[in-house]
């Protein structure tokens, strides 16, 4: 039997442990990888779980808020001697958009020139005494009794969606107030009946379509609201959505952004 010097094994010990110890740095590495990496990745699901709930939280505040008051658009006194399908006094549109923004929120006037600018829309209904829904504008303040009517302006400043109540005695004097914040866009159509006398949506058409008598013929309104989560879940990573043209867009910020639409009946107007 060949004879081995006892420190010849004892190298070769310690060459085998050399190894057994690199392979077993090497895979605790690649485990220590792969448990950051799925740590890292439920991460950023969690915080985009987080982010589209509260999307979702606000945007369904601010579509109800604005449908509460399109369901009002029209509403006027019933007088019954009136031979029409619909015997409610309300002189004027119901509802009064703008392409691209309002020039001046004060007035209700619209920006001269449609463009591709967040649109507004105005709000026009009677105040009546005796029915609490019609007391109240926007923003849940009193409406004067002098006043009469109630014209409410959604419309965008910056990234916030607001709206300028009926509270003041004029459109001027009322105050406006935030709905919603990190809205990126706010798009709205009117569906037009065939006449004044139908009820039945034959189009829907933005507002720099409309003449103005076919703001007689709007009984529906679709908005479109565009928003965001202020917080980026994986920052300088593209993350697609589809704006409210329907066109997919690619922005690299790690933002979470999501559009909501919705159709809302006038039904002072459709009877």
């Amino acid at each position: 039997m060949r004879y081995r010097h006892p420190s010849a094994l004892i190298r070769r010990s310690r060459g085998r442990s050399l190894i057994e110890i690199m392979i077993a740095l090497v895979l605790s590495l690649l485990l220590l990888g792969s448990i950051t990496a799925f740590y890292l990745t439920t991460q950023r699901s969690t915080r985009t779980q987080e982010g589209l709930r509260s999307i979702d939280d606000g945007a369904r505040w601010a579509l109800s808020v604005m449908g509460d008051q399109l369901r009002l658009a029209g509403l006027g006194r019933v007088d019954l001697s009136l031979l029409s399908a619909r015997p409610v006094t309300f002189d004027g549109a119901p509802v009064q958009g703008c392409d691209g923004g309002m020039a001046d929120v004060n007035t209700g006037a619209c920006i001269a020139v449609a463009n591709a600018n967040p649109d507004a829309v105005t709000v026009r209904y009677l105040r009546l005494d005796g029915s609490l829904s019609s007391m109240t504008d926007c923003n849940g303040r009193a409406i004067p009794v002098a006043r009469g009517t109630a014209e409410n302006a959604f419309y965008l400043a910056g990234s916030t969606l607001m709206c300028r109540g009926s509270d003041g005695a004029t459109m001027a004097a009322s105050r406006s107030e935030a709905i919603l914040e990190n809205v990126q866009d706010l798009q709205i159509t009117y569906g037009l009946a065939q006449d004044a006398d139908s009820v039945n949506v034959t189009q829907y058409q933005p507002a720099s379509a409309l003449a103005a008598a076919d703001w007689n013929r709007v009984v529906s309104v679709r908005v479109c609201l565009l928003v965001s989560d202020p917080s980026a879940v994986n920052a300088d990573v593209a993350t697609s959505f589809r704006d409210c043209g329907d066109n997919v867009q690619n922005v690299a910020d790690g933002r979470v952004r999501r559009r909501f639409t919705s159709s809302f009946a006038l039904r002072n107007r459709v009877g």
